[in-house]
């Protein structure tokens, strides 16, 4: 047996921050285990830690928007953060549950691979994927954050995002991925209107040579998009009349998951009126 190493040994030591984390973490669960108001004694008890140590953190938390303080007892429940979470959780499930018979049918029908991406911290993450059935096709990878302002699965999301959200992206820097990349940030906005204007969005080697995708957005009940549905394959496979083709259906599965979502065209409308207010 081989003896470990004083790296490897010392890996295994959980870091100051990382305990920090774990006892962070506890208290929250202590919260979902109890299902009520806690006070900082409470907590202590129940983790077996110093109240100082319990009261830092728990300040921490309820700065952070994950405890709320109620200031007639001075005893904390779960925040609104963690909705929040929960709520995202709850919408990933639900349009991933939603997107996977369109995915399938779109697959099968055009023989590309179709995925379902979702805008986080101003980039764009695949959360489910078909492959296409040719031995030659796009890969992409489950879980990856990519950048918005390029590509249609990621232009389609940065389309509809709020204006500040936009100008954000921008100011982060359109770094060029390949010659084909919108590098001109007047340019980029002018493309995400028309995205939104005719209701999808192409990209022909933006994000990686070879490479093109046509995406569409979805809606949930409220209006809002919470995903894009995009097809993609090798650019030399997707010509001209193949991408219009393709805009037709991604544009009709986009529609379908949207519907089962329980969005409304007329509700959709009035929500995209209102974007730029956020």
């Amino acid at each position: 047996m081989v003896p470990k190493s004083g790296t490897e040994q010392r890996a295994s030591v959980p870091s100051p921050s990382a305990k920090t984390v774990e006892r962070a973490l506890d208290i929250l669960l202590v919260f979902l285990r109890e299902g009520q108001e806690l006070g900082i004694t409470d907590l202590s008890r129940a983790l077996r830690l110093p109240k100082g140590t319990v009261h830092r953190l728990v300040s921490t938390l309820a700065a952070k928007g994950f405890l709320a303080k109620n200031e007639a007892t001075g005893r904390y429940r779960l925040g609104l953060s963690v909705f929040r979470l929960g709520s995202t959780f709850l919408n990933q499930m639900e349009v991933r549950e939603a997107a996977l018979p369109v995915l399938h049918e779109l697959a099968r029908v055009t023989g590309e691979t179709v995925n379902l991406n979702i805008a986080r911290d101003r980039r764009r993450v695949c959360i489910e994927k078909v492959e296409s059935s040719h031995d030659i096709r796009h890969f992409v990878e489950l879980g990856r954050p990519l950048p918005l302002y390029c590509g249609a699965s990621g232009k389609v999301l940065l389309a509809f995002l709020p204006e500040e959200e936009i100008e954000a992206v921008i100011a982060e820097g359109l770094r060029p991925l390949t010659s084909r990349t919108i590098t001109d940030p007047n340019r980029l906005r002018r493309e995400l209107a028309e995205i939104r204007r005719r209701g999808y969005a192409v990209s022909r080697d933006e994000r990686v040579e070879g490479a093109s995708a046509v995406s569409a957005p979805i809606y949930d009940s409220a209006g809002r998009v919470v995903a894009g549905l995009t097809i993609s394959g090798p650019t030399y496979r997707l010509t001209a009349e193949r991408v219009a083709q393709f805009v037709n259906l991604v544009k009709q599965g986009a529609a379908r998951i949207s519907a089962s979502l329980g969005y409304s065209a007329a509700a959709g409308g009035e929500n995209k009126r209102k974007r730029k207010g956020g």
